[in-house]
């Protein structure tokens, strides 16, 4: 069954486009068929890693996935779809995904990735809720923290928003923050006090943080401190929060991707071993783990 994946990051620069084409080929070389898709808010830049002209790019969104207008790339078993989010469509990616279901999982891909680029907007929040799996490429550096961090809350807040919409529950967490302010430390301290006084929903608060399935790639590492911070990273999530982020790999900082950036050519083309594929085998192997395992609870 086709596997749904979305990538993304919450700082420019971080290089989910470059990875995310090296990925789709390199499992496309496995003999896994795969669909990537850019649905990048400027229009996205895969095809040029793909080596398909400017004027290959998608332009027109089918109602239907099953007669979506693929392109057909120089790679066996890959196949793209560009500008699924253009600047002149009026529907969102989640739209898509929600109208496309059923044909899209009856669909001969085993994964279909799509890229989002790093846009943090509801659209998103609503993606990662629908796929199977969200990837989110993160650098070890203050400011990819930064924006990350600022990710996570608003993820968060996003799907509280709308469980209070959806339970009416909107004054309830109102009152909450404004009675316990001195016991709130945490977002997750937020779901367990709200579990306590609401106990018909606590299943639907948990999902707040249950459903969710994330993995980071931690890119751009350069030394131990570098994944001490990776690591991290991932309790501080766990702590605030309550949401489990999986580790799904971590890539050196390395020329060849700077090269492969600036000529536009995926390292997986020309490099058939190496620091790089090496790390890159790794992420695939510890995402389909994920994908092919179930989630445990809280």
């Amino acid at each position: 069954m086709v596997k749904t994946v979305v990538t993304h990051s919450p700082k420019g620069g971080g290089g989910t486009s470059v990875i995310t084409a090296n990925l789709a080929i390199y499992l496309a070389q496995k003999g896994k068929k795969v669909l990537l898709m850019d649905a990048a808010p400027n229009g996205g830049t895969l095809h040029a890693y793909l080596n398909l002209p400017s004027y290959a790019v998608s332009d027109e969104v089918s109602e239907h996935f099953s007669v979506l207008p693929l392109i057909s790339s120089d790679y066996q078993n890959l196949s793209f779809f560009s500008n699924l989010k253009n600047l002149g469509g009026t529907n969102r990616v989640s739209d898509h995904l929600i109208r496309w279901e059923t044909e899209l999982k009856q669909s001969q891909f085993d994964f279909v990735f799509i890229d989002m680029g790093s846009k943090v907007d509801d659209d998103l929040f609503e993606v990662i809720g629908l796929v199977d799996y969200s990837v989110m490429f993160l650098g070890p550096d203050p400011v990819s923290i930064e924006k990350s961090n600022y990710f996570i809350k608003e993820f968060f807040n996003y799907r509280l928003r709308n469980l209070e919409l959806k339970y009416d529950l909107g004054f309830t967490v109102q009152n909450l923050k404004r009675t316990r302010k001195e016991m709130l430390f945490t977002a997750r301290n937020l779901l367990l006090m709200l579990s306590k006084i609401t106990p018909k929903y606590s299943t639907q608060i948990a999902d707040i943080i249950t459903e969710i399935n994330m993995g980071i790639v931690y890119n751009g590492v350069r030394s131990s401190s570098d994944r001490e911070v990776a690591s991290m990273y991932q309790l501080i999530i766990r702590n605030s929060y309550g949401i489990e982020v999986d580790f799904i790999g971590e890539l050196a900082y390395s020329d060849v991707i700077t090269s492969s950036i600036l000529n536009m050519r995926p390292v997986v083309t020309y490099e058939k071993n190496g620091e790089f594929v090496e790390a890159l085998d790794a992420i695939a192997s510890n995402l389909s783990q994920q994908l092919f395992q179930k989630k445990g609870g809280l």
